[in-house]
C-alpha cells in the first residue's frame, strides 16, 4: 500500500472520508456558517423590486428634458439607427399652425403663438434631410437618422 509522508496509509485516510481535503486546504479552513451569510444578506424584497424597477427605468429611459431654453417638455430616444424625439405640444396650440425645422444639431419649432419659436437642441448630430415627423394625441414625434460618423479618408503628409 501506498504510504504518505506521515507514515499513515494513504488510501485508509482517503476511504474514511473523501472531502478531508478540505480540511487541509488553507481556502476552506475559514468556515462560513450559512446562518451568517443569512443574516447578512437580509433584504426587503419591496427594496430590491424598487431598485431593480429604478434601474430598468434609468437604462431604458431617455432623457426626459424641461430645457430652460424652451417651455416644451421633450425626451430624447436614442435607437442603433436614429434619434426619436417626442415633444408635448400645449393644448392652446392648434397643430396646423406648426412649422418645424431642423438642421444636424438643432430642432427649431415655430407656429407656438405670439410668433414663438422654440429651439431644442439634439445630443448629436442627425441627418435632416431623411426625418419625418408625426402628429399624434398632442405629441410631436420626430424621427430623424444619426448621422454616420463617415468613413477614414487618406490625407497628404507633406515631410519637411
Amino acid at each position: 500500500m501506498d504510504k504518505n509522508e506521515g507514515g499513515t496509509d494513504f488510501m485508509s485516510s482517503n476511504k474514511s472520508n473523501p472531502l478531508d481535503w478540505l480540511n487541509e486546504d488553507p481556502f476552506f479552513k475559514k468556515r462560513i456558517s450559512l446562518k451568517e451569510l443569512e443574516e447578512q444578506s437580509k433584504l426587503n424584497p419591496d427594496q430590491i423590486d424598487s431598485y431593480v424597477e429604478k434601474i430598468i427605468r434609468e437604462a431604458t429611459s431617455s432623457s426626459a428634458v424641461t430645457n430652460e431654453d424652451t417651455s416644451l417638455h421633450y425626451e430624447h430616444v436614442d435607437t442603433h439607427n436614429f434619434l426619436i424625439t417626442k415633444i408635448r405640444i400645449p393644448n392652446r396650440i392648434h397643430p396646423e399652425n406648426l412649422w418645424v425645422q431642423l438642421n444636424r444639431t438643432k430642432i427649431k419649432i415655430h407656429g407656438l403663438g405670439n410668433e414663438q419659436s422654440e429651439i431644442i437642441t439634439l445630443p448629436f448630430p442627425i441627418n435632416p434631410d431623411q426625418s419625418k415627423g408625426t402628429f399624434k394625441q398632442g405629441s410631436l414625434q420626430l424621427k430623424m437618422p444619426k448621422m454616420p460618423s463617415g468613413r477614414f479618408k487618406d490625407i497628404n503628409v507633406r515631410f519637411l
